[in-house]
C-alpha cells in the first residue's frame, strides 16, 4: 500500500539552512521589474536572486504558458523565457533532479514552479503542461469569496501541507494547509509574494539501476501584484520602482503623465525626439514626478531631454515636447490629488501610490495642448 506523507516543519527550516544541501535548492519563478515580455528561473534555497546557483542542475528545465511549451534559454544566474505576448495567468516549470544520494538516504527529487498573475478555477489546474503527478501550488478562484492557495497531487488535495511564505526581505513565514490543501491568499495588494511546499511519496523505486525509498515533489509559486492590480497597473508600479525606489504617489503622477503623453504623441519609449520639461519647487515630493517621467517615457537627464526647472508650487507644470512634430502637452496635476498626497507620512506612500496607480487620467492630472 502506498504511504503518503508530509515534510516535517522542523525538516524544512534544517533543509533551508545547509547552503548545499542536495535537497534544499528550489525552482523560482521571477515576475519582477516592468518587463513584461520575459520571465526569470533560478536555483537556490530562496526566491532571493542573489542566492542563485548551480544553473546546470536545471538546465534540462521545461516550461509552459497556460500550457503551451516556451523556449527556455540558459543564463550565467538562472533561465529565461520569452513569453511572446502578455503575460498568461500561469507560467509553470519542471525539472527533474533524478536520483539523490543525501545523508544516508537516496530519493528521487522532482522541481515544479508556478508563476500566476491571477487566480485560475480549480479546473484548469490539470492543464499546465507538466505531468499530472506533480505538486501543484496555485492560486484559484471560488465561488463567492476571495482567492486561495491551494496545494493537490495528482489531482487531491493535500491535507496540512506546509507552505512556507516568502515576500521581500522578510524572514519567511510558515502556514499549514487546512484538510482541503488550502491556505488564506496573501494580500496580494502587498505583493509579489512567493510561496514553496513539498510533498513526499514513500513509495520505494528503482530508477537507472538504482534503488530509492521516496520520491520528493517540490513547488514553488510565484504571485505578480497584476493578480490584484491588472497588468497596466502592475507594470506601471514596477517600472516606477525600478527607477524611482519606491512606489509614492508623485512617482506615480509623472509616470501616468508620462504614460498618457507617449500614447498622445504616439511614440515608444525611449524615443531621442521627446522632451520633458518639469517645473516644480525643488523639493521631494514635487521633483518625484520627475523620476516617474522618466520611468514612462525613457527620458533622462544625460541624455539631455529631460529638464528640471525651478517653479513655486502654484506653477507646478510639467511639458512633453515631440521635437520631431513640435507638438507639446501640458499637464498638471489636479488640485484635489494634490492636496490628498501631499506631505504623507513614509509609512503611507507606497500604499497611495498604489492607489494613485488605479485612478482613471483625468482624476489624477488635466492634459492641455501647449505651444
Amino acid at each position: 500500500m502506498r504511504r503518503h506523507r508530509l515534510i516535517s516543519l522542523a525538516a524544512v527550516v534544517a533543509a533551508a539552512t545547509l547552503a548545499h544541501a542536495a535537497d534544499a535548492h528550489e525552482l523560482w519563478f521571477h515576475l519582477g521589474g516592468g518587463d513584461q515580455e520575459t520571465a526569470r528561473m533560478t536555483f537556490g534555497d530562496t526566491p532571493a536572486p542573489g542566492e542563485a546557483e548551480r544553473v546546470a542542475e536545471i538546465a534540462h528545465t521545461k516550461a509552459w504558458a497556460d500550457g503551451k511549451p516556451l523556449d527556455v534559454t540558459r543564463l550565467p544566474d538562472g533561465l529565461e523565457v520569452k513569453l511572446g505576448g502578455p503575460r498568461p495567468a500561469v507560467l509553470s516549470a519542471y525539472a527533474d533532479r533524478g536520483v539523490i544520494d543525501y545523508q544516508g538516504k537516496t530519493f528521487v527529487i522532482q522541481l515544479a514552479a508556478y508563476a500566476q498573475t491571477r487566480a485560475i478555477d480549480a479546473a484548469r489546474a490539470a492543464d499546465l503542461g507538466l505531468g499530472g503527478d506533480q505538486l501543484r501550488l496555485l492560486l484559484v478562484s471560488r465561488d463567492g469569496g476571495p482567492p486561495v492557495v491551494r496545494a493537490t497531487w495528482k489531482g487531491e488535495p493535500v491535507p496540512e501541507i506546509a507552505v512556507k511564505v516568502f515576500h521581500g526581505a522578510d524572514a519567511p513565514r510558515e502556514l499549514k494547509a487546512d484538510s482541503r490543501g488550502e491556505v488564506p491568499c496573501p494580500d496580494l495588494m502587498e505583493g509579489p509574494w512567493t510561496l514553496y511546499a513539498q510533498h513526499i511519496d514513500g513509495v520505494v523505486g528503482n530508477r537507472d539501476g538504482r534503488s530509492y525509498s521516496e520520491t520528493r515533489f517540490k513547488a514553488t509559486l510565484a504571485i505578480s501584484p497584476e493578480a490584484a492590480l491588472g497588468p497596466a497597473v502592475a507594470a506601471c508600479l514596477a517600472r516606477v520602482r525600478e527607477a524611482h525606489g519606491g512606489t509614492g504617489p508623485w512617482a506615480v503622477v509623472g509616470y501616468r503623465m508620462g504614460e498618457r503623453a507617449l500614447k498622445e504623441l504616439n511614440r515608444p519609449r525611449h524615443e531621442f525626439a521627446l522632451y520633458v520639461l518639469h517645473r516644480s519647487p525643488q523639493e521631494v515630493q514635487y521633483t518625484c514626478m520627475a523620476d516617474g517621467l522618466m520611468a514612462a517615457t525613457g527620458v533622462s537627464p544625460g541624455r539631455l531631454n529631460l529638464k528640471l526647472e525651478d517653479a513655486p508650487v502654484a506653477a507646478l507644470r510639467t511639458i512633453v515636447r515631440d521635437r520631431g512634430t513640435g507638438r507639446a502637452l501640458a499637464f498638471t496635476v489636479k488640485p484635489e490629488l494634490a492636496a490628498a498626497i501631499k506631505d504623507l507620512p513614509h509609512e503611507r506612500l507606497d500604499a497611495e501610490g498604489r492607489r494613485v496607480a488605479t485612478l482613471p487620467d483625468d482624476a489624477i492630472f488635466t492634459m492641455t495642448e501647449a505651444k
